[in-house]
Parts: C-alpha cells; sequence; structure tokens
C-alpha cells in the first residue's frame, strides 16, 4: 500500500475560509480574516494540494474573491471545483439548475479567480434526480463546457447513486458526498455504488471541524449557522461525535505505532474518508492552518494498512482480515 499524499488525496474546500462575507451573521461559519485564509492555503499549497473547492454562496462571493486574490498574489493557480446550482435569494440559497444560471454562476467564478477544472452541480432539490431535471442539467454543463469535468455534489448519497446507475455518464463525473460519523452506514455503500458506475468520488468532511473534532462543541447563536440547528440535531451531532470518538479508541488507536502520538479527532474523521477503498479524495474544511494541519496529519494515518483497513472494515461492517484497503 503505497502512502497517502495530499496532492492525490485532499481537497481543499473554502466554506470556512470564506469567512463571513456580506452573509448575515447566523448563516455563515463565522468571521475569518484575510490574513487567516491567505496563509490557509499558502500551507495548503507547500504540502502539495491542488484543487480547492468554491461556490458563490461562499461568505456570498467572499470566498471566491480571496482565491483569486492568493493566485494574483502568488502567481499560482489552483485547479479549480466550481459547485453552481445553489444561487443566494433573500432569504438565503436556493436552487435553480437552468442552464442560463448555471452558466451565470459559473462565469462569476471565472472573473473572481479562473476557470474550473471541475464544475459539481451543488445540492440538487431531491424531485430533480429522477424528473429529469439533473439529468439535463449536466448533460448541457458537459456540452457548454468542452473539457472540463462535470459532476454533483449532493447530500443525498443513495438518491445520488441511483441516478448514476439510471443515467450511465458518456465521461467521466465526480460526485461529491457527504461521508462521516452520522451518516456512514448509507454513505459509505453510496460511495462503493458511485465507483462502480465509473464516478469519482470526494468526500466531503465539514463536521471533522465542528462538531466531530469536538464533542460538545456548541455553535455560538449569531455568529455560526450550525447554532439555528434544532436542539434534537444538534444532540444527534454530539452523539454521534462521542460515539466517533469511542470507536476510534477501541478499534484504531490500540496497538498502533501511529497512535503513540496524540492525534486530533479530526484528523481520523479525515482518515476514515480516506479509508474508504471507493473515495478517491476527501474535501477538508480548515478555518486556520493550525486545523488544516489535522487534515495532513490524517494522510499518515491513511497510510497504515492496518489502521485503513480497521477504519474501513467498522464503516462497511466487512469481517476483520477480509481484505486491505486499496488506496
Amino acid at each position: 500500500m503505497s502512502a497517502r499524499t495530499a496532492a492525490d488525496s485532499l481537497i481543499l474546500g473554502t466554506w470556512g475560509l470564506a469567512g463571513r462575507g456580506g452573509l448575515p451573521s447566523g448563516r455563515s461559519y463565522g468571521e475569518v480574516a484575510d490574513d487567516v485564509a491567505y496563509e490557509t492555503m499558502d500551507r495548503a499549497w507547500a504540502a502539495g494540494i491542488r484543487i480547492i473547492d468554491t461556490a458563490p454562496a461562499y461568505g456570498a462571493g467572499e470566498g471566491l474573491r480571496r482565491v483569486g486574490e492568493w493566485q494574483r498574489s502568488r502567481g499560482l493557480r489552483w485547479r479549480i471545483a466550481a459547485k453552481p446550482g445553489r444561487p443566494l435569494a433573500e432569504r438565503g440559497p436556493v436552487s435553480n439548475l437552468g442552464l442560463p444560471g448555471l452558466v451565470a454562476e459559473v462565469e462569476q467564478g471565472v472573473g473572481l479567480a479562473a476557470a474550473p477544472s471541475y464544475i459539481l452541480v451543488k445540492d440538487p432539490e431531491a424531485s430533480s434526480y429522477t424528473d429529469g431535471t439533473l439529468a439535463e442539467a449536466v448533460l448541457s454543463l458537459e456540452c457548454r463546457f468542452p473539457g472540463v469535468t462535470v459532476g454533483v455534489a449532493s447530500h443525498l448519497p443513495e438518491t445520488l447513486a441511483e441516478f448514476a446507475e439510471r443515467c450511465p455518464a458518456p465521461c467521466r463525473r465526480v460526485a461529491q458526498i457527504e461521508l462521516n460519523a452520522v451518516n456512514y452506514r448509507i454513505a459509505a455503500p453510496a460511495a462503493a455504488r458511485l465507483a462502480a458506475c465509473g464516478w469519482e468520488v470526494w468526500a466531503m468532511q465539514p463536521l471533522a471541524y465542528g462538531f466531530l473534532a469536538r464533542p460538545d462543541f456548541v455553535p455560538a447563536p449569531g455568529a455560526d449557522w450550525r447554532a439555528g440547528l434544532p436542539y434534537e440535531v444538534q444532540a444527534a451531532l454530539r452523539a454521534a461525535a462521542r460515539g466517533f470518538a469511542r470507536a476510534v479508541r477501541s478499534r484504531a488507536e490500540s496497538g498502533s505505532r501511529t497512535a503513540a502520538r496524540p492525534i486530533p479527532l479530526a484528523a481520523w474523521a479525515v482518515a476514515f474518508c480516506l479509508s474508504m477503498p471507493s473515495v478517491t479524495r476527501t474535501v477538508i474544511g480548515p478555518k486556520n492552518a493550525t486545523q488544516l494541519e489535522a487534515a495532513l496529519l490524517a494522510l499518515d494515518i491513511a497510510s497504515d494498512p492496518d489502521l485503513a483497513e480497521r477504519l474501513r472494515t467498522w464503516a462497511i461492517g466487512a469481517p476483520s482480515g477480509s481484505g486491505r484497503a486499496s488506496r
């Protein structure tokens, strides 16, 4: 098993790095200063990460502005994954899969940063997977942007897997799905189904720096959108985080050479995604360089054959010793 590297395993997400921007305080992940965002991008680039995940909605455009400014000031250019399909409206993001709207969002990103290498339709409505709307949007984007890899970023992994099975792709596509301690019993099998359809699978791990990293995390009202989640949802996320922490200690850390040093739970959460054979890359969402270091530490965990198998077999329920993770 070869060592995992940042270049082949990680994508830098900008939902946190965008800061608040022009969003109301309750719709963002909190304030992040320009210099902190740029320092994080500097460290990510130095580590070998080359793909950055963006959307016009992040910080109401602030994320894209920061990516573009960083590129101009450093003389470097990311491979950009643009996510149109959820433009901001007065009351928040709304779904719009019409080609003119999708193209307008992509072109907004081109103006602020650069032309994308990937275009992923962001969070389509559930009905669009079966009524032909999503299929038309994806095909239209592939025709409108030849040479760009198109796909879907979804919080409905099973529904996306069904879509991929029902609509064979004429070319390579990318599926970005959330995969964490809360939804892995659904998301891990869905990732395998998507990979079997020829889709490249990117795992989103935004919770690694929130509830999964800090089981007692309490979002600040008025400064973090997660504070608006119902109490029952927050309680469930904390319970899942505590369960993940217990599983890591019992199944992964015991007897491991990697566990000889303290490892943040966020690192285990990212490594959890990387241990899945169907997952090609994991999209991380650090808000500063310190949080980024945890994701880089996850590469050491995922490169350990024993640890990768333990995490993988826990997620997919395979018998212990049935085979090693292939990535």
